[in-house]
């Protein structure tokens, strides 16, 4: 009986054992699991203060993201700097900071860009009076703000022995122009007929009271002009871009440039109507990132010296020879506008009063382009329609950030 009575005294300790164990064991998971939860929670945490810290948010701290992701197809002009700039954005980190999902799809042209957008593979965009031009007209794509100066590499070009350079500039009211009306009339200059070039041109000759008819104009692309003024088959001809920055310039002198005969061109914001409708926020969001990038590339040498580097890797990318003399050059003289900038050109007035010199800048050359046949006074009057020109977006943003 006593041994029966040890039997099961035991018994009972090893079942009570057994669950103090047990309950041990489940205490122990209990605790690593709230443990585990503290962890993840402290590494969310880690998380978002990393985000918080990246270089994406040090750089576009001063602009609201998106509530949500929002698609965006963007397009860019390559060996531009315009087209660089949303480049640079992708680089920075900026549309994931914002919430934008975008696609930045590279153009070798504005009016290829233009055909993009009128078939909805595109939403935005930057380009030049081209683009801007066969956008709106027959397209109804809008323009929503200028984006930069696109003239100073206009330039034609002529040896250093030459007649033209060596008679000096002799104008007083246009000083960087050279030659004289008579060594002008006559000449064969190698240009594409046509183009903000030919425009440039023009209105260089027009300052020695020569038109078109008093010279010979052979059509022919800055490409192979560059390679005949080199090979000495050409006695004058345009360039622009890179081939008007890079060592042509030892031999040659630039005898009429855009800048010096009142030549304002520019490229433009655009969108089509579809985003400014139902994409509304992610447009705007593109262009506060816009603007902001342009500050932080002028904010430092560091900064631009680093954008430099990017872009000969861009244009290298985009099967585009290129030099940081080139790329530098074109960071001057062909500058995206700041957001004071663009704000102020959409505020002044134009010559006669009646627009903005945002559209001046669009309409005088294309007053120009239906003097020689190119449009007609209809182009004009349908170019000059409101609905073309929306620069509510522009003026939403530079009120938010002054």
């Amino acid at each position: 009986m006593e041994n029966k009575l040890k039997k099961v005294v035991s018994g009972l300790l090893i079942i009570c054992l057994l669950l103090f164990s047990l309950t041990a064991c489940r205490s122990e998971k209990t605790e690593s699991s709230h443990d585990s939860g503290n962890e993840s929670k402290n590494h969310a945490s880690d998380d978002a203060e990393s985000k918080e810290d990246t270089l994406a948010s040090k750089i576009y701290g001063a602009i609201e993201p998106l509530s949500s992701n929002e698609k965006l197809i963007i397009g860019s002009l390559s060996g531009a700097p315009h087209g660089f700039t949303e480049h640079l954005i992708e680089k920075l980190g900026g549309y994931e900071y914002a919430n934008l999902d975008t696609d930045v799809i590279v153009f070798g042209n504005g009016p290829i860009m233009v055909e993009a957008m009128a078939s909805e593979s595109c939403d935005v965009g930057l380009y030049g009076l081209g683009g801007v031009i066969s956008g709106t007209i027959g397209q109804g794509i809008i323009n929503i703000g200028p984006g930069s100066r696109d003239y100073d590499g206009l330039m034609i070009f002529a040896p250093n022995d030459s007649p033209i350079v060596q008679a000096g500039q002799t104008l007083e009211d246009s000083p960087g122009v050279y030659g004289t009306a008579e060594l002008w009339k006559g000449q064969e200059v190698f240009c594409p007929v046509g183009t903000t070039l030919y425009y440039t041109l023009i209105k260089g000759i027009e300052k020695f009271g020569l038109t078109a008819d008093d010279i010979l104009v052979t059509h022919m692309t800055p490409e192979n002009t560059n390679t005949a003024l080199r090979a000495g088959k050409c006695e004058v001809g345009g360039l622009w871009g890179a081939f008007s920055y890079n060592d042509i310039n030892e031999n040659f002198t630039p005898v009429i440039r855009a800048g010096d005969v009142g030549v304002n061109l520019i490229t433009n914001y655009a969108a089509t109507p579809s985003a400014l409708k139902n994409k509304r926020d992610a447009v705007k969001k593109w262009m506060e990132l816009y603007f902001v990038t342009i500050d932080w590339i002028n904010e430092s040498d560091e900064n631009l010296d680093q954008a430099v580097e990017w872009f000969l890797e861009w244009n290298k990318d985009n099967g585009i020879t290129s030099s940081e003399f080139e790329i530098r050059t074109m960071f001057e003289v062909s500058d995206c506008y700041t957001l004071e900038e663009a704000y102020e050109i959409i505020n002044t007035p134009s010559k006669n009063g009646e627009y903005s010199k945002f559209v001046e800048w669009t309409i005088d050359p294309l007053k120009f382009f239906v003097e020689i046949g190119n449009y007609d006074d209809e182009d004009v009057e349908d170019i000059l329609q409101p609905q073309y020109w929306d620069t509510t977006l522009l003026e939403e943003i530079y009120k938010e950030h002054n």
